[in-house]
């Protein structure tokens, strides 16, 4: 929301100039560092009990959830599709929800073009995250 309003702002009383790219970059990497940290702090406190619980059934079903499905989606797409590598690596990047993953993405593909996959695939993940999680709370 205060990005909506502060972009507007700008766009009709521009008291601050252009940000530049390599700013713009640490202040992006520092809240992820921010993010991840708290995560982590929070996560952390519990840790090593869960790993003598579930031990590493814990660990491969984790790889499992989050391998597989990428897999299955980029071999559909690719395959069977026979879509662009560039675009569907940026519609799963996007359905991950995952910026830095794109930005990983564009770094390999020499190109901005993943990005038009992921847009699209990024608003309905979000969207479809939010009813998602409303369906789940009201089970």
């Amino acid at each position: 929301m205060s990005g909506l309003i502060f972009g507007m702002l700008h766009s009709r009383f521009v008291i601050v100039g252009r940000l530049p790219a390599a700013a713009r970059h640490i202040l992006m990497e520092l809240g992820l560092l921010l993010f991840m940290v708290g995560v982590a702090v929070n996560a952390g406190t519990t840790i090593v009990e869960t790993f003598q619980g579930a031990g590493i059934e814990l660990v491969l079903s984790g790889a499992a959830v989050t391998i597989v499905p990428v897999l299955v989606c980029f071999a559909v797409g690719r395959y069977l599709l026979g879509m662009n590598a560039a675009l569907l690596l940026g519609a799963i990047t996007g359905s991950m929800t995952s910026t830095a993953a794109l930005q990983q993405v564009n770094a390999s593909a020499e190109s901005t073009l993943p990005t038009l996959g992921y847009v699209g695939a990024y608003a309905f993940a979000n969207v479809l995250l939010a009813v998602a999680g409303s369906i789940i709370i009201r089970l």
